[in-house]
């Protein structure tokens, strides 16, 4: 018997022959780039004026320094060490104002630069994909929200996604530009572990995955997880870290709007907050919403024919974008419910609209494919019927995009212009300069509107304003979830505050090292009129926008005497008069002087060090965040009923130190120096292609 040879496979293209290649591809993605960088300077025009950006989620102020959350201190932000870092280098080059709306510049040409790259294509698919993913519902709903990381961290991986295509089709079984921009995308934003998870695997899988598709994908994921290398320190540690649970799905859900969720989602909206004064409300008529949907369903199906490496998987991510995006009001709800419960770390999608980022970057890619076919059905060889609907098409996405503009371009419509901070915050800094003694801030909001920022709800921005160490409330106020924080510290004081002062409130706040306290006159002024009935307060500073108390008792440092008590005892015993300087710890022990009246003696010596100087033997109070890892050799210490730190110690002196800093300042490092080698190995994947460019310049795509 003959054997039959079996027919030829198809040829494999030439590297220089693939979509996306060579020099054209490159001018072309800075086009696009220079096309975003346009539509961003039209945003963010009015935010360079003097003054301060202050958004919900994003504010600036003169003082504007790390969060103690560098140093694990902070429970609220131990997310994104790397971006934080580099925010601050920002911040010390170019000042706060500025570094507050270049932030969400940068946004723009990112975006449009990888959007490019991943459509490929000619002038007439890049460009329009890159103009729709800086012009559309959800950047607009995301700016005003004040998600600059977030946004940030989705820019980024639509470069990911491109390169992830790219790597692809050359096959290789490991490409390190995927896995670093993935790794630059997560430190940034932790939820671009998830998102930029699917489109990894989107793109493996579709269309009919290889075996080195899985591995170069599974690579990329642990070589870029290494970015996280200081979340093992955290755990390791026990560092305290914010509480999500079941409630905050409900809270983060997506509000459905006039057309219900499914119009509200297809549309790319769906903000949590809805119809607050924090929310924009975003111009997209019936005829605009209808062309956004169709221009993407018919581009992304036209993509599946013609380029399915492309075309397929953004598809995929498109409909499990929206899926995901509904949530708990989607037919999801009960793989999300028990995703949230069992997968680890997937409470950082508590917010599920944010799913609908990867609807987003598929609309793009899809509108971009229906404008290129529209404009290669506008040639005179056509039929002139096809022509007129090509014209019509192009006209009607034109439309589309003239409907969402006005809500984006000079400040989301001049609705936020920078904020001017009031003279009595400045002159209460003044009076009170720098000093390591806290300033607590009242009204006891996390988010609240201001006068200075035209009653627009932002995050207190005291915390940036200050010089001195701000405390200031962390309680989102949502509903059944009041607030997700494990800080002891801030549970005492919204004990306290609630009471009223209980006529000693100096005495109560002293152990936190609370030296002054600045009510802002706003709308809640009679509701803090207690303050002024304080026998342990002193007015120091009147204004019609802002009161300023200092704090006369003392309780920090060598205070010697100890008592056994909780919250409700500490404030029982100061309405009596009976509270003195000592540590008041849970279960005791107690230690006379009672009460006592001793103070001082200790020095900050770092952001996670104190020196105790020598003096009588007893308790000393350290008014840090109580943790174990606070450590003095082989010293007793104890957690506070304020939740702070108080130590026994002798005649001699010490140095208190917070020994988790040690292992989380390795783990940031080690993050750090897996970012670089990820961004070095991918510039020289980069060096090593560059002949390819100048070899075969003329290549077609």
């Amino acid at each position: 018997m003959t054997a039959v040879a079996a027919p030829p496979g198809p040829a494999r293209r030439p590297l220089w022959q693939e979509p996306g290649w060579g020099l054209r591809p490159a001018r072309l993605t800075v086009e696009s780039a220079l096309l975003g960088l346009v539509a961003g300077i039209a945003v963010v025009a009015p935010w360079t004026q003097p003054g301060y950006l202050l958004l919900l989620d994003w504010v600036a102020g003169p003082n504007h320094a790390l969060t103690p959350g560098l140093y694990g201190l902070d429970p609220a932000a131990l997310d994104a060490l790397p971006y934080r870092l580099a925010t601050h280098a920002l911040r010390n080059v170019v000042g706060p104002g500025a570094t507050g709306w270049l932030m969400v510049l940068c946004y723009f040409p990112v975006a449009a630069a990888g959007v490019s790259a991943l459509a490929a294509g000619g002038r007439w698919r890049r460009h329009p994909a890159a103009l729709f993913v800086c012009v559309n519902p959800f950047v607009i709903e995301r700016i005003q929200a004040g998600h600059v990381p977030f946004l940030l961290s989705v820019a980024l991986l639509c470069v990911m996604t491109g390169s992830a295509v790219r790597a692809r089709r050359r096959a290789r079984w490991f490409a390190a530009r995927p896995a670093g921009w993935y790794a630059l995308a997560m430190s940034v934003g932790p939820h671009a572990a998830w998102l930029g998870g699917a489109a990894l695997l989107a793109v493996a899988l579709l269309p009919r995955p290889r075996r080195r598709h899985l591995v170069r994908t599974a690579a990329t994921v642990v070589s870029a997880g290494c970015i996280y290398a200081y979340a093992i320190a955290v755990t390791a540690s026990a560092i305290l870290t914010v509480r999500v649970g079941t409630d905050d799905l409900e809270v983060y859900a997506p509000h459905a709007g006039p057309g219900g969720m499914l119009v509200t989602l297809t549309t790319l909206r769906g903000f949590w907050r809805g119809g607050a004064d924090s929310s924009p409300q975003v111009v997209l008529g019936l005829a605009p919403a209808a062309v956004m949907l169709l221009a993407a369903v018919y581009g992304l199906a036209r993509l599946c024919r013609r380029d399915p490496v492309v075309g397929r998987p953004l598809a995929a991510l498109t409909a499990a974008g929206l899926l995901l995006g509904a949530g708990i009001h989607g037919p999801l709800e009960p793989v999300y419910r028990a995703a949230f419960d069992v997968v680890p770390l997937f409470t950082a999608m508590r917010e599920q609209q944010k799913w609908v980022a990867l609807a987003m970057i598929g609309y793009a890619i899809g509108i971009g494919a229906t404008v290129e076919a529209a404009a290669a059905a506008c040639r005179a060889a056509r039929p002139p019927v096809s022509r007129i609907v090509a014209v019509a098409t192009l006209l009607a996405v034109g439309g589309m995009h003239a409907a969402v503009a006005p809500s984006l371009i000079w400040g989301l419509g001049g609705t936020v212009r920078v904020s001017h901070y009031p003279k009595a915050w400045y002159d209460a800094d003044r009076l009170m300069g720098n000093g390591t003694e806290s300033v607590l801030f009242l009204p006891w909001h996390l988010y609240q509107p201001f006068s200075f920022t035209r009653a627009r709800t932002v995050a207190t921005p005291a915390g940036a304003f200050f010089r001195r160490p701000v405390i200031s409330s962390d309680a989102v106020e949502l509903g059944p979830v009041q607030t997700n924080s494990s800080s002891l510290r801030m549970a005492y004081l919204h004990r306290v505050l609630a009471a009223g002062g209980t006529g000693r409130f100096g005495r109560l706040v002293a152990p936190l090292g609370v030296r002054y306290v600045a009510l802002a006159r706003e709308r809640e002024t009679e509701e803090y009129a207690w303050l002024a009935r304080q026998t342990d307060l002193r007015r120091v500073l009147r204004t019609p926008q802002l009161d300023l108390y200092r704090v006369e008792a003392n309780g920090t440092g060598r205070v010697l005497g100890a008592r056994a008590g909780d919250g409700t005892s500490v404030m029982a015993r100061a309405a009596r008069g009976g509270l003195g300087t000592e540590a008041v710890l849970p279960g005791g022990p107690a230690q006379r002087p009672l009460p006592s009246k001793a103070y001082g003696g200790i020095r900050r010596l770092s952001s996670t060090s104190w020196r105790v100087d020598p003096g009588t033997p007893g308790w000393v109070v350290i008014p840090e965040e109580w943790s174990p890892g606070w450590a003095a050799e082989d010293l007793l210490t104890r957690r506070t009923a304020a939740g702070t730190v108080a130590v026994r110690v002798g005649i001699e002196p010490i140095t208190l130190r917070y020994t988790p800093w040690r292992w989380l300042r390795l783990g940031l490092a080690a993050s750090l120096l897996s970012l670089a080698l990820l961004v070095v190995a991918g510039l020289n994947e980069h060096r090593r292609d560059l002949p390819y460019w100048f070899t075969y310049p003329g290549s077609k795509e």
